[in-house]
């Protein structure tokens, strides 16, 4: 592996995630995206099979579990491995041990055996793995700079700072034939003004890994404490490949408008609505075409993210002062009972969501405020102190 191509390719795949964010969360906060584990030193394992799975509630906390089987074709060999975090938007503390801060509860085993993980905080500018060691900055020397900027810590040594990445490195012991690695974290997903979340994960870094391929690739989300209702770019694949749904849910295929509405800014996307189900993709010899970017569909209706359906945005964001209708603020009123399936017995609720292309009717669900999360319930207390000023009649 030539580390240097490597890192120049890093880099180009961090700048174009960067703009694409930055073009995508209009006055949202980027807290960080996920990643494969990968290796930091030249090898020649490959990947023979990865089942990712994800999962997210209400809190807008993604759990991301990852089953890999590698396998080595030579000797037992020790592999210096490592994941590798994009920075946040903004970071209002400095964990002195390199910690990320919107990752947490993060794990690997191999083997059935826990490894140890170190955190680092890397120059993002150079190549920081020299002679199988990880060149970790001295975070002491370090503090957060004023604009609390999450990609860049300043030294009042020298007067000047420094561009960083976090890195989360182990040892890894690779024993001939097949090693199972198991892999888990949580973090804070991504928002922005017409996104209740945004989940990003980089599949290309699988390709560093030896034949620069997954032989055999299963992508699974699920559902935790609410229903979802989501859309993922549908270049991941490089080619159609129908999911498999196991519970209630459905999914379609759209074009949609990803910024102010011209016909450049077009996105091929999958809709999903998932209710205590899961959905599944299988893919076999999988080099990916883009990286895995998922977010809330709140632009739905209008098929322009830009331009937000009026009740998703209340619902969520509680963004707009202008006045409320009173069909309006029913719709928003009853809209998470409607993801659970209610059947309203109001004709007017009734024709509105029969029309969603995602409601599921469920006549066994009756439609009670200890049903949602509590993350839902205090939406809605808000959202009724909003609507007594906005509502006209």
């Amino acid at each position: 592996m030539n580390m240097r191509k490597d890192l120049q390719r890093l880099v180009a795949l961090c700048w174009f995630s960067v703009a694409f964010v930055a073009a995508f969360a209009n006055d949202g906060i980027y807290y960080t995206s996920g990643n494969q584990l990968l290796p930091l030193v030249e090898t020649d394992i490959h990947v023979w099979r990865e089942v990712l799975t994800l999962s997210w509630g209400e809190d807008r906390t993604a759990d991301v579990d990852v089953y890999y089987a590698y396998y080595n074709p030579g000797k037992e060999r020790t592999v210096l491995m490592g994941f590798e975090a994009d920075p946040p938007m903004y970071m209002d503390s400095l964990d002195l041990n390199g910690a990320h801060p919107g990752i947490s509860d993060f794990t690997v085993t191999m083997n059935n055996k826990p490894l140890l993980v170190f955190t680092s905080i890397v120059r993002a500018d150079t190549l920081f793995v020299s002679n199988g060691k990880v060149q970790a900055l001295d975070l002491s020397q370090y503090e957060i700079d004023e604009a609390r900027s999450g990609g860049y810590l300043w030294n009042p040594q020298i007067n000047d700072g420094v561009s960083i990445a976090f890195v989360y490195h182990f040892n890894t012991t690779f024993k001939p034939g097949f090693n199972i690695v198991r892999h888990h974290y949580r973090y804070r997903m991504s928002d922005s003004a017409y996104s209740y979340y945004q989940l990003d994960y980089k599949l290309s870094p699988a390709l560093r890994w030896a034949k620069g391929k997954i032989g055999d690739f299963t992508l699974r989300i699920k559902t935790r404490d609410v229903p979802l209702h989501f859309m993922m770019k549908d270049s991941v694949f490089q080619r159609s490949v129908k999911p498999t749904v196991t519970g209630t849910g459905k999914w379609r295929r759209r074009t949609i408008m990803s910024g102010n509405g011209s016909d450049n800014d077009l996105m091929d996307v999958v809709e999903v609505f998932l209710r205590n189900a899961t959905i599944e993709y299988k893919v076999t010899d999988f080099r990916p075409g883009s990286e895995l970017r998922i977010f809330s569909a709140d632009c739905t209706e209008t098929s322009v993210i830009s331009m937000p359906t009026d009740y998703c945005a209340f619902r969520y964001n509680l963004l707009y002062d202008y006045p409320l209708t009173s069909r309006m603020y029913r719709i928003v009123r009853n809209l998470p009972f409607a993801y659970r399936g209610y059947v309203f017995k109001t004709e007017a609720l009734a024709r509105f969501f029969g029309t969603r292309w995602w409601y599921v009717p469920d006549p066994d669900y009756r439609a009670t405020l200890e049903s949602l999360t509590p993350e839902e319930r205090e939406c809605l207390k808000l959202f009724e102190e909003r609507a007594k000023s906005l509502i006209r009649h």
